[in-house]
């Protein structure tokens, strides 16, 4: 059980390790390097349970808690993800959270002192609960769905073992591990996949920028960006407005300088309200480096 573990969690490492690239000109980039943190206190877990004596399990078990209230936070870390706040989200919210979530596990001078089984009661798992529940569901939804499904999933078969009150039937540790190691790789691998090779060739250009950056950062800022361009739209008579899966006409027919001037200012609207999240290079490529603005200058 344990080889097989081991090499869930060394091929969830390098995928999660690869996906950092493709964070590179946005704010993600703290969520990156968290789950790389919590892959490889997951990975440590693993070895103390290798080398630790079995009467000593505790420091095994408080290993795997560890791993898995880190895997929390690049959910919370994306909540955060806006400039200027992004750079400090991480000192004054994560760090915070890991140590109130981890403080139930250390306090317990019989795990610290002896090395006994790891044994969590009912608030502490209810906490460890209500922040999985805010960093995950921002991403029901989107195309991300099933992988976030697999990583609650993997986050419960670490934590609900430790439950002083889990039912009998749920798996014992050591399995539960080996599951929860399978069910990481699994959602690491598949949301690469995705990442990887989602067709956008034949989705406008804006729809594009669009349902990457809902992807990217979940509902909850997608939510907030639609409702400040549905704002524009409204008070610059746009032919379009924006909706969850992309943007739609608000009139059957409109000429094409009508056409033209929407998706000037929808381009501007964008780039002012994502500047926030990403880099000018992260819009260009998706809607193109050149600005509709000097392309209908050129042709004029």
């Amino acid at each position: 059980m344990q080889v097989a573990a081991a090499i869930s969690l060394l091929i969830t490492a390098a995928l999660v390790a690869s996906g950092l690239k493709r964070l590179r000109g946005t704010t993600l980039t703290t969520a990156g390097w968290w789950s790389v943190a919590g892959c490889g206190i997951a990975l440590t877990a693993l070895v103390l349970e290798l080398v630790v004596p079995a009467g000593r399990s505790g420091w095994a078990d408080l290993c795997w808690y560890l791993a898995a209230v880190v895997l929390l936070c690049p959910g919370i870390a994306v909540l955060g993800a806006r400039r200027p706040n992004a750079q400090v989200w991480g000192m004054f919210i994560l760090v915070p959270l890991v140590l109130v979530l981890m403080w139930p596990a250390a306090a317990s001078t019989r795990v610290i002192k002896a090395g006994v089984p790891l044994e969590l009661e009912e608030p502490a798992i209810i906490g460890f609960g209500i922040v999985l529940i805010m960093g995950c569901g921002n991403y029901f939804g989107t195309r991300y769905t099933l992988p976030t499904i697999l990583f609650v999933v993997s986050l419960m078969l670490l934590v609900a073992p430790l439950s002083a009150t889990v039912p009998e039937v749920f798996p014992d540790r050591e399995l539960a591990r080996l599951l929860a190691s399978l069910a990481l790789c699994c959602a690491a691998g598949l949301a690469t996949l995705r990442a990887r090779h989602w067709n956008s060739t034949t989705v406008d250009r804006f729809d594009r920028l669009w349902i990457d950056f809902v992807d990217s950062y979940g509902l909850v800022w997608a939510k907030r960006v639609m409702d400040r361009i549905n704002e524009s739209a409204q008070h610059e008579k746009w032919m379009k407005h924006l909706e969850l899966h992309g943007f739609v006409p608000t009139a059957e027919s409109s000429s094409a300088d009508e056409l033209i001037r929407t998706e000037e200012r929808i381009e501007h609207t964008f780039r002012w309200l994502l500047k926030r999240f990403v880099e000018p290079e992260w819009i260009d490529a998706r809607i193109g480096a050149g600005s509709l603005a000097v392309e209908k200058t050129s042709h004029g």
